[in-house]
């Protein structure tokens, strides 16, 4: 059984190949090894495998990085962002460069699967370390300080707001929304957009202006990157 799913992945690749890994079936190929990955990956981070699995793939997470004290929007992010990255790595080395055959054991979604665990380690220690810089600086924030800030965001002052960035505003977050259930980012830009500063609205929603960008340069390169994976898949996909 194995033999003949690993001999159909064959004939896939042969044919996908012959069209220069471009064109409809490429892209529908792609996108359902993407949406498995995404789902085995987010199973895996939901309860805590993940940890195990990428140690197996000789990517071992420190263990002092090691939590799953996650919300569900982070772990969503960084799954996301991990296929992204590891769907790279498998057309490149996979398809491209043709490591993957059928003699090598592995179909070709444990194969895609591999790619985003090699993917996840970095993924994963880039969002750990903003997160704890932005945990440490929201539970050292003083009292005096937030005073200052609610003070300052109880009437935002609409005339000193740029239209331009209203607009950019508002075009972020009707992207954001059908992408992230991140709701304090959402609110923050909510706030940004009624002419909040980022420093206000970081502290309205609970979060510290560090983490807030680190939210907000997240979400866009999510945006970024399903504007890329449609567009790539379209053309071929980057190498």
């Amino acid at each position: 059984m194995r033999d003949q799913r690993r001999q159909t992945d064959a004939a896939m690749i042969d044919f996908l190949r012959r069209k220069d890994f471009q064109g409809p079936y490429y892209r529908e190929f792609m996108q359902t090894l993407m949406e498995y990955g995404w789902r085995i990956l987010s199973g895996w981070s939901a309860n805590g495998l993940i940890f195990d699995r990428v140690a197996r793939a000789g990517r071992p997470i420190p263990t002092t990085m090691v939590t799953t004290a996650w919300a569900d929007d982070e772990r969503s992010q960084v799954v996301t962002d991990t296929v992204i990255k590891g769907s790279t790595l498998f057309r490149e080395h996979g398809l491209v460069r043709g490591k993957w055959t059928p003699d090598g054991g592995a179909s070709l979604t444990t194969y895609f699967v591999g790619a985003a665990l090699l993917a996840f380690s970095p993924v994963y220690i880039k969002w750990y370390k903003a997160y704890r810089l932005g945990q440490s600086e929201l539970d050292h924030r003083t009292a005096g300080e937030d005073d200052i800030l609610r003070a300052q965001r109880d009437i935002p002052d609409q005339r000193a707001t740029d239209p331009a960035h209203i607009a950019v505003v508002h075009d972020d977050i009707a992207q954001l929304k059908s992408l992230l259930p991140d709701e304090k980012l959402r609110g923050a830009l909510a706030l940004m957009a009624l002419g909040y500063s980022q420093v206000e609205a970081a502290a309205e929603v609970g979060l510290t202006t560090k983490a807030l960008e680190g939210r907000l340069a997240r979400a866009r390169t999510k945006v970024s990157a399903s504007r890329s994976i449609r567009v790539g898949l379209e053309e071929g996909g980057a190498r």
